[in-house]
């Protein structure tokens, strides 16, 4: 059985792995050149993606993009230690430093004379030639995370090329800004979601799920950093019966905690009996009605959710009136107060992941549950750690604090992510929104929960600060770690605010 290695913990994984047992890492898969024979420099040959070749003691490995959208550098996955040609051409590392002209023996990498390509080519370099914080700083670059903004889910989410010629070649790339496709203020990354080619799915493929219901992709709709999204019908069904919406993902992806939360958590019938016992109508979460595998994609089919937030927000000028804020806030409460019941946080709030129903606007959803954790297994609360989890998981501009520091989301993280969302809901950014570095981000956040007052006015400028939105970062921001947060206060500190102008939570939203 061929070994491989995890590239971050540096712990055995067999070949077929898609993600590192030990640490969950999604294991990279790369070709690389090892030739015994060493080349004056001169005569170095160069060596492109489409061109590798293997000497007979190196071991053959898939080849994937690499996750920050470029395919300067092939990785070995091996223990031992690799060298890395730098070009001539170059005449600075990234540290400044002159390069060597040299090359030595057992080096891969494509030649590339740009210098800002060298952060990305010794971030990909062998696991034994970077340690971990270092690893962490300069995946955290500018550079290295530039390509990620400033990109539309049209331009980013699907490169099919129509012609017969290259229909065998059609791929999804889910770029990492696809997820974000603001017109003006795009949103930092999601980290913790690698960006792989998911072949899509042709129209009419039909998907069977787990208890054997069939359903047929009628049209596709959007591909993003977390999916592919396709209209979808029961079969055999009519046109003029109800449709379904169908994700897609690869079937080792993070759609597995997804489903793992839909199953053990939100289930209809359990849905239903919190809503009657709650005396509450409206709950945002969507009703999974099915999920299964099909070939090499994971599949979920849901209810129809209505529109993608985001795109009501592009539509509006990058904005939203304080009382369509305030009041889907209102429904979002309800929705984290049925989730934190039940054991999940939700771990990336956006408004990517929340959609409206045009025609019943009164039903908001929260949806998006890749980076759903259980903090309270058994009842049992987890403990305050930084560093047990991946830091920085989630979208950056939104996420709370405690997941920048690698600990494991709680109740107030998600509260915390809530805040933020209204805050740039109303004033059109984030005092972050244009910083790229985790870290840097983190922060400013910091800042911002012990000075909070002057953030909020800096946010808003000239403008007056929403009485409402100050006393809920107040109260949130407050809340210990492990504190369970009264959500009555939290929805009244909100609905206060729309009752002052005639609405009321219950009421159609409108945006």
């Amino acid at each position: 059985m061929v070994i491989n290695f995890c590239p971050e913990c540096g712990q055995k994984a067999e070949e077929s792995f898609k993600f590192c047992p030990a640490c969950g890492f999604k294991l990279p898969k790369e070709e690389v050149v090892s030739d015994p024979q060493t080349f004056p420099e001169s005569a170095a040959p160069k060596v492109t993606e489409t061109s590798l070749t293997q000497s007979p003691t190196t071991r053959k490995t898939s080849a994937r993009k690499c996750s920050y959208g470029e395919s300067a550098v092939n990785v070995a996955i091996t223990p031992e230690k690799l060298n890395v040609m730098e070009p001539a051409a170059s005449p600075l590392s990234v540290h400044g430093r002159k390069k060597r002209t040299q090359t030595t023996q057992n080096q891969s990498v494509r030649v590339d004379s740009t210098p800002e390509k060298q952060e990305i080519k010794e971030l990909n370099s062998s696991p034994s030639s970077l340690d971990g914080p270092k690893r962490r700083r300069l995946e955290n670059t500018p550079t290295t995370r530039k390509s990620a903004r400033n990109t539309s889910v049209v331009e980013s989410a699907l490169i099919v090329e129509r012609t017969p010629e290259n229909k065998e070649k059609q791929h999804l790339a889910s770029s990492p800004a696809s997820l974000h496709g603001s017109k003006s203020k795009n949103s930092p990354r999601v980290r913790g979601v690698k960006s792989v080619k998911i072949e899509p799915l042709p129209e009419n493929e039909i998907l069977t799920d787990t208890q054997s219901v069939k359903w047929r992709l009628a049209k596709f709709l959007l591909a993003w950093n977390t999916g592919i999204l396709y209209k979808a019908y029961k079969t055999p069904s009519t046109a003029e019966e109800q449709h379904y919406i169908a994700k897609l993902d690869a079937k080792d992806g993070r759609i597995f905690t997804e489903q793992n939360f839909f199953q053990r958590a939100a289930k209809k019938t359990v849905v239903d009996k919190w809503k009657k016992s709650h005396s509450c109508s409206l709950l945002g979460i969507p009703d999974c009605v099915g999920f299964g595998v099909h070939k090499s994609h994971r599949f979920l089919v849901f209810s129809a959710l209505g529109q993608n937030l985001q795109s009501i927000i592009d539509e509006e000028d990058g904005k939203l009136p304080e009382k369509a804020v305030f009041h889907i806030a209102c429904r979002i409460i309800n929705a984290l107060e049925y989730i934190h019941e039940n054991e999940y946080v939700h771990g990336d709030i956006t408004a990517e992941n929340i959609f409206v129903n045009q025609n019943e606007t009164s039903e908001v959803y929260l949806a998006g549950y890749y980076f759903a954790f259980r903090y309270c297994p058994g009842g049992e609360h987890v403990t305050y750690r930084e560093g047990s989890r991946s830091l920085h998981e989630g979208t950056a501009e939104f996420i709370s604090v405690d997941i920048h520091k690698g600990a494991a989301p709680s109740r107030r993280s998600d509260l915390e992510s809530l805040g933020y969302c209204m805050l740039k809901w109303l004033c059109g950014s984030l005092p972050w929104s244009e910083l790229t570095n985790a870290n840097t981000i983190m922060e400013q956040k910091k800042r911002f929960k012990t000075n909070l007052a002057e953030f909020l006015e800096q946010s808003f400028r000239q403008g007056k600060v929403p009485e409402g939105l100050r006393r809920y970062f107040e109260y949130v921001m407050n809340l210990d770690y492990e504190e369970k947060p009264d959500y009555v206060v939290v929805r009244k500190t909100l609905s206060c605010a729309l009752t002052k102008i005639g609405i009321f939570p219950d009421d159609p939203v409108h945006i």
